[in-house]
């Protein structure tokens, strides 16, 4: 085991740290009195320090922001950062949600997160004092086609690999359309953001199994809370922030089913794992749904968003049908092993949307308006 023993342990650092997930990493760990390195792209971002400068002004732990490409960790760019840290939480991914920065190609998402990830690795070992590292996976690297051994509401477990065993994934991948064409869609071009998730994570561990520094990792689904900054207007929150708008938040048809978790319990949970003595080296733990009223279709979704603004027209013209689904998978491993108290689904929903409204970057349908 190399849990660590909390803030006394010495600093620790977050890549990623201005990010919606990072940056609540970031507040709870502070909150918690942690000294914390924080590693963002550019450091003279304004509109992504702001709410960084809040959260080490509050205190009691600090924050010193050092500006680190992620893509250039392959390079040694963490070295100096990680060297005295207890632990590092590997939030940071090139998901191509900051327009500054422009979308990347399949080849790049893929290289942020796999190639990346061995470079944010090689410099914890170089360290030699990191016990821990934290990586933020994602259900994507568990969630998956199904197959005929798999019922359409199968609960995916931290046992799954997207969607399959991990030596089947390429039959599960495979797939023929009517004409008879065969598609292999395990691969960076098809299945980059999933591959890469799932790649870094078996990397990590054995990894872990060559330096005897742990890594364990916290797999997210829909990711919804309250947003700190404009900057995290952004992938889910964003969809929400469209719903309100009166817009169809981004769906066709009838949407999707939801799988939601509060990026504050996200947080939560990865400081529990820097010192927990029950997770080791490849303990893997879904932030998801803690029960069926985190599984809304978009149907339900937008009714509920509906019953908490009677003043708002939610997603207005558009009427997706109720699915007969649920997208399955429950928070249960990190509840019972970490101790972790989620948020309820409808106190996360309302505090997305006061946040959204609070920071100005929706302009919500009014009805009658």
């Amino acid at each position: 085991m190399t849990a660590i023993s909390g803030p006394d342990a010495g600093p620790v650092a977050v890549t990623g740290a201005s990010g919606f997930i990072g940056s609540h990493v970031v507040k709870n760990l502070v909150e918690a009195g942690y000294h914390v390195r924080a590693c963002v792209r550019d450091a003279s971002r304004t509109d992504k320090m702001s709410y960084l400068h809040d959260i080490n002004a509050k205190g009691p732990g600090g924050i010193e922001l050092h500006s680190i490409d992620l893509l250039d960790s392959k390079n040694g760019a963490y070295d100096d950062v990680f060297t005295g840290c207890a632990a590092v939480f590997h939030v940071a991914a090139d998901l191509g949600t900051d327009p500054k920065y422009g979308p990347p190609t399949p080849q790049m998402t893929y290289d942020a997160l796999l190639e990346a990830t061995a470079g944010v690795l090689d410099s914890c070992k170089k360290a030699g004092t990191v016990q821990r590292v934290v990586y933020t996976s994602s259900s994507a690297a568990i969630m998956g086609p199904g197959a005929p051994d798999r019922p359409i509401d199968y609960i995916y477990t931290e046992d799954d690999w997207a969607g399959g065993t991990y030596e089947s994934l390429q039959d599960r991948y495979t797939s023929t359309n009517r004409k008879g064409d065969v598609f292999k869609n395990w691969n960076i071009e098809r299945s980059s953001y999933a591959k890469g998730k799932l790649d870094a994570e078996k990397y990590a561990y054995k990894f872990g199994e060559e330096s005897g520094i742990d890594v364990v990792s916290v797999c997210p689904c829909h990711v919804l809370g309250p947003l700190m900054g404009a900057p995290h207007n952004s992938v889910w929150q964003q969809r929400i922030g469209q719903f309100l708008e009166g817009g169809d938040g981004g769906f066709k048809g009838n949407g999707q089913d939801w799988n939601i978790i509060d990026v504050r319990d996200i947080a939560q949970a990865q400081r529990l794992l820097a010192t927990s003595e029950v997770a080791k080296n490849g303990s893997r733990y879904m932030m998801v749904a803690t029960d069926e009223s985190g599984e809304p279709t978009t149907r339900e979704l937008i009714d509920i968003l509906s019953g908490m603004y009677p003043d708002i027209d939610v997603a207005r013209d558009y009427h997706p049908e109720q699915s007969n689904t649920r997208l399955r998978a429950r928070c249960t491993k990190a509840m019972e092993e970490l101790g972790l108290k989620p948020h309820a689904v409808l106190e996360t929903l309302r505090d997305t949307a006061e946040s959204l409204l609070e920071l100005g970057v929706i302009t919500p349908a009014k009805k009658g308006g």
